[in-house]
């Protein structure tokens, strides 16, 4: 399903109607437009499951319906993902700025990438804390006061390829929670190297003036033009869709390629008599 033109006209509307200002730091930023998560999903083929008229909005995939993303506003926990053979779940609380949901659902589109690292790599290579234990999991801060803390275990023994991840963002050690996220299952390492891409990532996020998620934020002007916001917008949804072009292309190229010949035998000698 396509992001239709209404759609569209909708999200210009609110964009255009806000001054852009760079918010920092960014996992702090509050969430942002959850259409810059649910919107690229659309232009990725995927389609909106839910009843007309209710607030909380079901998008399926369409891989076989593989996977289910649930966004519902009334409810804590923003975001709900997972995967239909119940292998992995995640969830991400109301605060999680899209952009860094939006690091997990577009590996959802995108599937591995060659230049992937894996989640404790990115931390490393980004001046995390780290701490691993033997069996893989471990534990992790960002560097900085306005921490993210991240914490990876084992919970069933009877099967040690699931793990749990807890992710947390607190604008100091002594201060509340601002936000956390829960991932459970076995969960694809691509997808979790996407998510970790976003939350070591230190550009500021785009919000409106004083459209951010608490005291601890500092906003300054973009410089970008609320028209240079939309125009944004719709090139993300232009390289999405050409991403999946690209990759329905290589699935027909792939199929209907003829099947390699059987190697050729030498014929058996003739045996003198």
């Amino acid at each position: 399903m396509a992001v239709s033109p209404a759609q569209r006209a909708s999200y210009a509307a609110d964009r255009l109607s806000k001054i852009p200002f760079h918010s920092s730091p960014r996992h702090l930023a509050g969430p942002g437009d959850p259409r810059h998560v649910t919107h690229a999903l659309l232009a990725a083929g995927w389609s909106i499951t839910s009843a007309p008229g209710d607030p909380r909005l079901v998008l399926t995939g369409p891989d076989h319906a593989r996977h289910r993303l649930r966004f519902d506003p009334l409810a804590h926990s923003y975001w709900q993902i997972d995967a239909a053979d119940r292998s992995w779940y995640a969830s991400f609380d109301q605060l999680v700025p899209a952009e860094i949901v939006a690091g997990f659902t577009d590996r959802l589109i995108s599937g591995p990438r060659r230049k992937d690292l894996g989640p404790w790599q990115r931390m490393t290579r980004a001046g995390w804390t780290i701490e691993r234990r033997p069996d893989g999991t471990g534990k992790a801060h960002s560097p900085g006061s306005h921490r993210l803390w991240v914490e990876s275990e084992r919970r069933h023994e009877d099967d040690p390829t699931r793990l749990t991840w807890r992710i947390q963002a607190r604008p100091d050690y002594d201060r509340p929670l601002v936000w956390r996220m829960w991932i459970n299952g076995i969960v694809p390492e691509h997808l979790l190297d996407g998510l970790a891409e976003q939350l070591v990532a230190t550009t500021p996020v785009v919000r409106g003036m004083y459209e951010y998620g608490g005291n601890s934020v500092q906003q300054e002007p973009s410089g970008l033009s609320p028209e240079q916001v939309v125009e944004a917008y719709a090139a993300r949804l232009e390289a999405v869709r050409k991403l999946v072009r690209a990759e329905r292309r290589s699935r027909r190229l792939t199929t209907s390629l003829p099947a390699p010949a059987p190697p050729r035998t030498a014929p058996s000698p003739v045996p003198h008599r």
